[in-house]
């Protein structure tokens, strides 16, 4: 701020100057001209009026001819002989300097007349010569008004801001506390608070409180997803415990291989969860190459749906409505993806029961569409049937980790596609797989 002062303290002094020197020529041409009303050269004949005035206030008036021979009046003492110097130049005005004073000299021509003795004519000049700390007082007022003018204005300036500067800093306090406080407490419902005077703080504010919310919302997911994990572990852990506790006493031959049996599923569960765990972490970590192949999604569906049949052996039906679908990504990822679909399907369709499976284009993208006519879903279920852990109550006591739809979600949303559901309480679910078609 005191180099932006100082610049236009230095700016201010320049321009005034220059003003000061243009008001000053003009003054002197004005002089001049007033003065040549008095004053001509006819018929070869000086004639000077009464009312030809050689000084006015600030302008000492001479008569000369062009080699400088004065006809009437005379230069201002001090500086006479220097003045003498100094040619003619019609209507020109110049600025010289002389014994530590500037001066400012204007020429006019104002006719000829004849020499005696001569025939020839001489041209007549009037000079005009005006010294500037005679006339510049009321222009060094004015620049002395100019530059108070302007430590008044940066002075009001330099309180606006201080006053300015010290309300946004007590804002900016505010939320600094209150960073502080949410390090301190980790309590993320805290948010920073802003009385929206200033737009740039209210926008740093609610960008602040933007991304406590997403915190706060990941803090939670993530003390939802301990817990959940350690829910689903605890049984089988448990079991095992219990199963290898109880081997220790047991001496025939087929309950210890009943009991190791017993041993093997649930360890069987436990690296299910382990290994959908990693898989979600790969893919939010981004460390999963994702293949990029051709993919028929017909011949997937129908590879899925056949082992499927031999699993079920007619205690649900399978139709498939295979048409044409080709797409590009991961067949492995992908195929999960439709394994799990179809695996929703059977757990929560009835016995006897049946489950449509069709594939086609639509637009610009591919679908492979698994609908079940079995329990359905509510719509908070329906709301949250994507998440990590979530079971509807329905399934409470089904296998399974409640992980294998946010998987799919998680690998359609690698492929840049995505899965719609429409579900109705009672009357089955609808999931349907869309993907770019290639």
């Amino acid at each position: 701020m005191i180099a932006m002062t100082v610049i236009m303290m230095v700016m201010i002094r320049f321009l005034s100057g220059q003003a000061v020197d243009y008001e000053l020529k003009r003054e002197l041409r004005k002089s001049i001209d007033a003065n040549l009303y008095h004053i001509s050269a006819r018929r070869g004949e000086l004639d000077i009026s009464e009312d030809f005035r050689y000084q006015d206030e600030t302008v000492c008036f001479v008569v000369l001819r062009r080699n400088g021979k004065i006809l009437a009046g005379e230069y201002p003492g001090e500086v006479a002989d220097a003045l003498k110097q100094y040619k003619i130049k019609n209507g020109l005005a110049r600025s010289v300097v002389l014994n530590g004073e500037k001066y400012y000299i204007r020429d006019v021509r104002i006719g000829r007349i004849r020499v005696k003795g001569k025939a020839k004519r001489k041209g007549v000049f009037v000079r005009g010569v005006l010294k500037k700390s005679d006339a510049d007082s009321f222009y060094y007022k004015l620049e002395m008004i100019s530059c108070i003018s302007l430590a008044g204005i940066l002075a009001v300036i330099l309180t606006f801001e201080c006053v300015l500067s010290r309300r946004i800093f007590r804002e900016l306090k505010d939320m600094c506390r209150t960073a502080e406080c949410i390090g301190t407490s980790l309590d993320m419902s805290q948010r920073m608070k802003c009385d929206h005077q200033y737009k740039e703080i209210a926008v740093l504010a609610e960008a602040n409180n933007r991304m406590l919310g997403r915190l706060e919302q990941a803090f939670q997911a993530q003390e939802q997803f301990t817990s959940d994990v350690a829910h689903e572990l605890r049984t089988p852990v448990a079991v095992v415990l219990a199963q290898c506790q109880y081997a220790k006493r047991v001496e025939d031959a087929a309950e210890y291989r009943e009991v190791l049996d017993v041993v093997y599923r649930q360890s069987k569960k436990i690296n299910n969860l382990i290994t959908q765990l990693l898989k979600f972490s790969r893919l939010d970590q981004d460390r999963v190459q994702l293949q990029d192949e051709i993919l028929d999604l017909t011949e997937i569906v129908q590879s899925i749906c056949e082992e499927w049949q031999e699993k079920l052996q007619g205690a649900v039906s399978l139709r498939l409505s295979l048409k044409e679908a080709v797409t590009t990504g991961d067949m492995g990822l992908i195929a999960i993806v439709i394994q799990n679909l179809v695996d929703n399907a059977v757990k929560f369709s009835e016995r006897q029961g049946r489950i449509d499976v069709e594939t086609g284009e639509a637009g610009t993208e591919v679908f492979v569409r698994v609908e079940d006519y079995g329990i359905g879903m509510k719509p908070e279920d329906k709301e949250n049937i994507f998440r990590r852990f979530y079971k509807c109550d329905e399934s409470r006591n089904a296998e399974g980790f409640g992980l294998g739809l946010s998987l799919s979600a998680k690998i359609v949303e690698k492929h840049r596609g995505r899965i719609t559901v429409e579900s109705e309480y009672g009357r089955g679910s609808v999931f349907t797989l869309y993907l770019p078609k290639r």
